[in-house]
């Protein structure tokens, strides 16, 4: 009796000792099974996170592509355009400061003032070496820029005659595609003039080159649908122009004037009234100088029948000039 009594006690701390051992594997289980979820969420979590960012790299660099592919076309459509499509280009591009790429802004205005420069192939029409928005001809530089209303200027350096002078870029011609309109700076114009006759810096025959070769160019921007406004330089029609000088009508001035027409048989003085004089010149040709209240000069210049520019007249009879233009 006592020997059952002993085997069942054993038999139940048996028992109780399995349930205690199942009990500890399964903690210990779950435990593990805890902790390979806490090891496994950062690492998913890394993967996925990888993944995103690989994703918006790739896509970062199909638009980069994209957007140099839509720039190299871009840059072939201007390569392959002529003139109304490159002004089509320009008015879209330029006057609407589209956002492209600088090299295809570049291409576009190296191309479209080609195409306005294209008469002076005629003198050697050429990339400079100096610097890309530079033309070379042999009378002179052109320098082409962007203007802060999106016009094309363009300024002209003409080489001195006496290599100890330094001259500069003039700015003499605006081209503006918005309006289809053409400026010529008459201040320049003069200040050629200046140069020339007081400053001799110039020479006659270089300012007859330089007013042949940009009227050339006003006429090809006239032949391309723009509207080239009057100026000092343009040579189309016969003058008959009123012109106010800011210098006094000086007496030693018309003395001199009177002198070169006296000694020239071809040339004529003639006093109209008070204060106002006619210089006979050949061909029927004549000015008219009148004295002004505020103490500026005015000229009528009549050039009969022939056709040429303010630039052309003051270079052809020289001691007129000073009406016009006097050492500054």
């Amino acid at each position: 009796m006592n020997n059952e009594m002993e085997k069942e006690k054993n038999d139940l701390v048996s028992v109780d000792d399995s349930s205690t051992e199942q009990q500890i594997v399964v903690d210990e289980t779950e435990m593990l099974a805890e902790e390979a979820v806490e090891t496994e969420t950062p690492v998913v979590e890394e993967y996925y996170q990888t993944k995103d960012n690989d994703h918006q790299e790739i896509v970062r660099l199909i638009e980069v592509a994209e957007n140099e592919l839509a720039d190299l076309r871009l840059r072939k459509s201007l390569m392959e355009a002529d003139f109304d499509e490159l002004l089509s280009k320009y008015k879209s591009l330029i006057l609407t400061e589209e956002n492209i790429s600088t090299i295809a802004k570049k291409t576009l205005l190296e191309y479209f003032s080609y195409e306005l420069m294209k008469p002076l192939t005629s003198v050697g029409l050429k990339p400079a070496d100096a610097a890309y928005d530079i033309w070379e001809t042999k009378h002179f530089l052109i320098r082409y820029h962007l203007n802060a209303e999106n016009a094309l200027e363009f300024s002209f350096k003409i080489a001195p005659i006496d290599q100890r002078f330094e001259t500069a870029f003039m700015p003499l011609i605006r081209v503006v595609p918005e309006t289809m309109e053409v400026e010529v700076n008459d201040e320049q114009v003069l200040e050629l003039i200046r140069l020339w006759h007081t400053e001799k810096v110039f020479s006659k025959d270089q300012l007859s080159l330089v007013n042949f070769d940009l009227n050339l160019l006003l006429n090809h921007f006239r032949e391309l649908g723009f509207s080239v406004q009057p100026s000092l330089l343009d040579n189309t029609s016969p003058l008959a122009v009123d012109l106010e000088s800011e210098f006094p009508l000086e007496e030693a001035v018309l003395d001199d004037i009177f002198i070169t027409t006296m000694e020239n048989r071809l040339f004529d003085f003639e006093k109209k009234g008070n204060d106002v004089y006619e210089v006979l010149l050949d061909q029927n040709q004549k000015i008219e100088i009148s004295s002004q209240e505020d103490g500026h000069t005015n000229l009528f210049i009549n050039s009969e029948q022939r056709k040429r520019s303010i630039l052309d007249f003051f270079t052809s009879y020289p001691f007129l000039v000073p009406l016009m233009v006097r050492n500054s």
